[in-house]
């Protein structure tokens, strides 16, 4: 039944690659890129690659000019998440829990968080949203998250430049392991918040 399960979860996002890949215009690949790389970094739960993959397996020459661009995009939807954490502390978390002792622990791995949040699959929007939350050096913000989100997507660039097709059996296998990271983070971090909320209330 699992297997059944895992199989029919395969097919149904093998088949909504090919056609975002049969419907994907070169005039207009740069802008779906840009708005889904700036989205993916705020709110948008949808990982790039379910564009970009498919992308750059219609249209290989561009590999290098779409990942410089969606990292470039996604830097700039850091920007976003970073002023929607910092409205959010502001209006209203700091009404519930003071976050300010948390500010020099960020502040002093920061970087690293940001470098782990923007190359692994891990949502890097919670990143984003964190760094304004704490308030970290702004242009800390900016630097890592380029240079982890281009180390992130032009490695999956090359890949699928080189193995075509094969990076979507690939990128199911990747997805499916990180979800479970992901569940796994997020109970993680629930778990914190409410020890949190009532211990510092």
């Amino acid at each position: 039944m699992f297997v059944n399960i895992q199989v029919q979860r395969k097919m149904v996002l093998l088949s909504k690659l090919r056609v975002i890949e049969k419907y994907l215009s070169e005039k207009l690949i740069s802008f779906y890129i840009s708005i889904f790389a700036i989205s993916e970094s705020v709110v948008n739960p949808f990982p790039l690659e379910l564009l970009l993959i498919p992308s750059i397996v219609k249209y290989p020459h561009k590999y290098i000019k779409y990942a410089f661009l969606a990292a470039l995009m996604s830097t700039i939807g850091a920007v976003f998440g970073y002023i929607l954490g910092y409205y959010l502390e502001e209006k209203i978390i700091k009404s519930f829990v003071d976050v300010s002792e948390f500010i020099p622990i960020y502040e002093k791995y920061g970087a690293l968080i940001i470098l782990i949040g923007a190359i692994t699959p891990l949502p890097f929007k919670i990143v984003t949203v964190a760094s304004g939350v704490f308030k970290i050096n702004f242009i800390f913000l900016i630097i890592y998250s380029f240079i982890g989100r281009y180390i992130r997507y032009q490695i999956i660039a090359l890949l699928t430049y080189y193995y075509g097709s094969k990076m979507i059996n690939a990128f199911q296998k990747i997805n499916n392991y990180s979800n479970k990271i992901k569940y796994f983070l997020l109970l993680i971090c629930l778990s914190l918040g409410l020890c949190f909320f009532i211990f510092l209330r």
